[in-house]
């Protein structure tokens, strides 16, 4: 188990306890003081999260209960994003944990878990991938087509 911090902007906003598996970690945020700053709009997303997928009254749309609700969804969801491209993760050394992205829900109250999840960034392969041959027409004797 290592000790991360998360950052956002440069200041301290929490401490996480995680393993790193598959070049992912994740695990519950001691937040400090300075998550308060964050709590809105992560709350906002997590809630909207949550809500997503429930199916709405007859008649409302299928990704929200209203058409205003599908927006303000959408609004938390992007603010959230925008809000989690300036996080940053140090290692217990202080040292810049290189990542893809880095996700924060819940918080919606005082004794509501804060989870985090990230994945680490890795070096990209040196090795194509393989794209599988598609064939036309799916006889026996059908040419394959480069896909």
């Amino acid at each position: 188990m290592e000790r991360f911090t998360l950052l956002f902007r440069g200041a301290t906003v929490g401490m996480l306890d995680s393993d790193m598996v598959d070049s992912m970690l994740g695990g519950n945020l001691s937040p400090l003081p300075g998550f308060e700053a964050l709590r809105a709009t992560i709350s906002d997303a997590s809630r909207a999260l949550a809500n997503h997928g429930f199916l709405p009254p007859a008649g409302a749309l299928s990704r929200g209960v209203s058409q205003g609700g599908s927006e303000a969804a959408g609004a938390a969801f992007a603010d959230a994003q925008a809000l989690c491209e300036e996080l940053e993760l140090r290692d217990a050394r202080g040292q810049l944990v290189p990542t893809d992205w880095i996700n924060v829900f819940g918080g919606r109250t005082a004794d509501d878990p804060i989870t985090v999840l990230a994945t680490i960034r890795q070096a990209p392969s040196a090795v194509p991938a393989s794209l599988a041959q598609q064939r036309r027409g799916g006889g026996a004797g059908s040419e394959p087509q480069a896909g």
